[in-house]
């Protein structure tokens, strides 16, 4: 692994970063633990939203994301730690599929995972 390099570009850029984003949504939208919370939702907005997010998280020193603050998106869908759980499982599951090495694929969901805080809202489920 050359530590030199970004997780973005060792995860192979911006084509990657959308395929995963595209797929992960894929999955989620026939999910029925998490389908709920986007049927709202304006999906080419989130997916947007999404990979400008991942991208800035994963070291795209071009990428700025310019979405609604953590908090204020998620405070209100009550999403609980499966669901935030089974978000990361599908994550895993694509960059599994996308043949990205085991040390990025822990790499992303360790990024993920230090925003729980700012998106799981309901503790107790």
């Amino acid at each position: 692994m050359d530590n030199k390099k970004s997780l973005y570009d060792r995860f192979g850029g911006d084509q990657q970063v959308s395929e995963l984003i595209d797929q992960f949504y894929y999955k989620v939208l026939f999910d029925k633990l998490l389908r709920d919370k986007f049927l709202k939702a304006d999906m080419s907005r989130v997916r947007y939203q999404q990979k400008r997010f991942f991208s800035q998280m994963m070291g795209d020193k071009n990428t700025q994301y310019t979405g609604r603050d953590l908090i204020e998106v998620h405070k209100g869908l009550n999403i609980t730690n499966q669901q935030f759980d089974k978000f990361k499982y599908h994550l895993k599951s694509i960059a599994q599929d996308m043949d990205v090495s085991v040390a990025d694929q822990e790499e992303v969901l360790d990024y993920v995972e230090k925003h729980r805080e700012f998106i799981v809202f309901n503790k107790i489920a």
